[in-house]
């Protein structure tokens, strides 16, 4: 990986920042719940120690909490999580609370082009395995400086 930084990546409505161990009951709160899970490889959890080892897993500097900004009466608030564990890959997953409202979109959309600086130059593509019941929006085959490459039942592919 290329070296780099984890600095805060700030879109209109959220603050994708580095995953922090006390983000565990967060996680864990979003990941015991089947519709979270449903289309990912890993079951819901069941204990808090689970969050916390996951989170231990992804500390990466391609791994980021997705947050809620800070108002004058909400603090921020953790509602996703977002990264790529390997190379080319990327995956994410929001609260079912925050599903449906465009944080996803929002939040790869700042994170693709951050990701692209950070890879190492073999890897200047992404790949998007997705279920085809919940496929990503249209709107993401248009990343600011990305070339949406193809597609087919169960991948995108997106290159810098």
């Amino acid at each position: 990986m290329a070296a780099a930084t984890q600095d805060p990546i700030i879109t209109e409505r959220l603050i994708l920042r580095k995953l922090q161990p006390s983000d565990a009951d967060a996680v864990f709160n979003m990941m015991l719940t089947p519709a979270t899970m449903q289309y990912t490889t890993r079951a819901p959890l069941t204990e808090l120690h689970q969050a916390s080892t996951y989170l231990s897993e992804r500390s990466g500097p391609s791994m980021f909490g997705v947050c809620l900004k800070p108002t004058s009466s909400t603090p921020e608030t953790l509602i996703g999580l977002l990264g790529s564990v390997t190379f080319p890959e990327i995956g994410y997953r929001f609260s079912p609370s925050h599903a449906g409202k465009g944080y996803a979109t929002e939040a790869l959309l700042a994170f693709t082009p951050a990701l692209f600086k950070m890879m190492p130059e073999e890897h200047k593509f992404a790949i998007a395995r997705v279920d085809v019941e919940n496929s990503p929006p249209d709107n993401m085959k248009y990343v600011e400086g990305v070339a949406y490459g193809h597609e087919s039942d169960r991948e995108m592919m997106y290159s810098k």
